[in-house]
């Protein structure tokens, strides 16, 4: 039985090499066929190398930011009240839809919140500010706003 299987394993392989070597040294179309094969082999090809290549650099790019981040976190220089500020204005950009309506004020490492925020941002506001390295205390003085309309 086993024989048998591999025979006609076999007989069918050879059929399809058969019909592969057929279609592609076809006089009438045989050319075009190998020509589009081999277009596409070398697409693939710089696909795979182009990918490749963005997740090498995808790679490093994060690599060097954790590598930032860690050197930051282990300085102990005093931050500026101008850099806290930078530093709070930034993380509000990335938390909040609309940072620029609140005011940010650092004075020694305590942030004060002035502005109008929606009431669902509000503790998204707080938990941002709070997290942002060099802020000791944060001042809220944010007026909630009943809808993001009413917020600026």
């Amino acid at each position: 039985m086993n024989d048998r299987r591999n025979g006609i394993f076999t007989l069918l392989a050879g059929a399809g090499i058969g019909a592969a070597i057929m279609y592609f040294l076809d006089p009438a179309r045989g050319a075009r066929r190998r020509h589009l094969l081999a277009d596409q082999a070398t697409s693939a090809a710089r696909t795979g190398r182009e990918t490749a290549r963005d997740v090498a650099v995808d790679l490093g790019n994060r690599a060097r930011g954790t590598a930032a981040e860690l050197r930051g976190m282990a300085r102990t220089a005093p931050v500026t009240d101008e850099q806290l500020v930078a530093r709070v204005r930034s993380e509000l950009g990335h938390r909040v839809e609309r940072a620029r309506g609140i005011e940010v004020v650092a004075d020694g490492g305590t942030v004060t919140l002035r502005g109008a925020v929606p009431a669902d941002e509000l503790p998204q506001v707080v938990a941002a500010v709070r997290g942002v390295r060099g802020v000791d205390r944060v001042e809220n003085q944010l007026d909630v706003a009943a809808s993001p309309d009413d917020g600026g």
